[in-house]
């Protein structure tokens, strides 16, 4: 997700990593319980927690 500017796909996600969609779902609902990410619209999260992107690419 770092790489992305704004809110990812998570299908986009997915085919960086290589995962089946199924595992992708489970991570993506893990993240959102932890409350590092958020759902940013259909398919689409972004980072919940202000700068941690920029905080990632350095």
């Amino acid at each position: 997700m770092a790489e992305d500017d704004g809110p990812s796909r998570t299908a986009d996600i997915g085919r960086r990593l290589g995962d089946a969609r199924n595992t992708i779902g489970n991570y993506r609902a893990r993240l959102i319980d932890a409350g590092l990410i958020e759902s940013a619209g259909h398919s689409l999260i972004d980072f919940a927690i202000p700068s941690l992107r920029d905080h990632l690419r350095t």
